[in-house]
């Protein structure tokens, strides 16, 4: 019987490879004194708690962190919001 392993659900859904980060939105009615804030993305695959048919499909989401004040590193790539639109629609949320 196949078992699906991280090696395997990376092969499937490349996204899981990378962290994206999102800058906060500034509000241009006035200045902020605050540095600018990011918080990071990253796609992680669901554990299963019960029971499933061995032919399932792996389900996924969007882990998301608070905001923090810092940089984003170099390996990094920016977020876009149709990535989290992109993964409902493929598994059938909306």
């Amino acid at each position: 019987m196949f078992e699906r392993n991280y090696t395997d659900l990376l092969r499937q859904n490349p996204l899981m490879k990378n962290i994206y980060y999102e800058y906060e939105k500034e509000d241009g009615h006035y200045d902020n004194p605050l540095p600018p804030r990011i918080r990071t993305h990253q796609m992680v695959s669901i554990p299963i708690m019960y029971d499933q048919p061995p032919n399932a499909q792996p389900k996924f989401r969007w882990m998301t962190s608070n905001w923090f004040v810092g940089e984003h590193e170099p390996h990094m790539k920016e977020w876009d919001e149709r990535y989290r639109s992109n993964l409902n629609r493929m598994q059938g949320m909306y």
